[in-house]
């Protein structure tokens, strides 16, 4: 038998395998494991949910809030009172139910805490500058105050609950909160970390291609123009404000139930 040079000799006790018979005779499954959650808060202690510093929400989407909050109860306690005229009508016998109770207040529209350009709902958002000539505009005046982790993750847990209140959510469980506050922690630096870059490419290059670095960073996070947050802001928390004070239809059906001949008699607001 012809041999080359270098051949590796074959030993007598080694039999001749093919590549199949290589192969495992039972394909055993991959264990495939799913990426850990990346969870900011979890490798910091928990903040508690009362706010250690003075706060200021929104005014107008609070009220709005408790517009949701008022419109829900009314809905539950015509439900109630149609439930329990249909068994009346259907003659099944219950025990003897309590009188309806009057119809709920609305809550009063809080004048005195409105900014100015909300005062009248229909108005349309106007954007306003800053007077250049301004200490604020120049960067003087008092330090800005640092807040420390704790602070702004209490803050940020609050607005997350006051959204989901505005979207109409009556309650949410603990760990929602806490995941939802971690995404919007991401989103946050995330933007912030495009806005130093943009600031110091404008410091360095002396120029940028949009009106400023603020409309930059909002065109790159897909937000728009700051047009964009503006009709934002007119349609999503102003117009709706305005759409939950029209919204009566609740109260007319309780009214109407309550009191059918004096409901003819009430005017139909616009």
């Amino acid at each position: 038998m012809l041999r080359y040079w270098g051949e590796i000799p074959i030993s007598s006790s080694q039999t001749n395998r093919s590549s199949f018979d290589l192969l495992p005779r039972e394909f055993r499954l991959v264990e495939v494991h799913d990426p850990p959650l990346h969870q900011p808060s979890a490798n910091k202690p928990k903040p508690p949910t009362m706010l250690d510093i003075p706060s200021e929400p929104c005014s107008l989407t609070i009220h709005t809030i408790q517009l949701i909050q008022h419109n829900r109860r009314l809905r539950n306690l015509i439900a109630t009172a149609q439930a329990q005229s249909q068994q009346q009508m259907e003659g099944v016998k219950t025990e003897e139910s309590e009188p309806l109770p009057s119809c709920p207040g609305s809550p009063p529209l809080p004048d005195d805490l409105l900014p100015l350009d909300c005062k009248n709902p229909n108005a349309p958002f106007q954007i306003r500058h800053s007077d250049p000539e301004s200490d604020f505009y120049r960067g003087k005046g008092e330090p800005v105050t640092e807040l420390s982790w704790h602070s702004c993750r209490q803050l940020l847990y609050q607005a997350v609950a006051t959204i989901l209140a505005h979207a109409g959510f009556e309650c949410a469980n603990e760990s929602v909160l806490e995941t939802l506050t971690d995404v919007a922690h991401e989103y946050c630096l995330k933007f912030t970390k495009l806005l130093r870059f943009a600031v110091d490419r404008e410091a360095r290059l002396g120029q940028t291609p949009f009106p400023d670095v603020m409309e930059q960073v909002f065109h790159e996070v897909g937000i728009g123009s700051v047009l964009s947050l503006q009709k934002f802001w007119q349609h999503r928390i102003k117009d709706y404000h305005s759409y939950m004070l029209q919204v009566r239809s609740p109260c007319e059906n309780w009214v109407k139930m309550c009191n059918p001949g004096v409901f003819s008699c009430i005017p139909h607001l616009p």
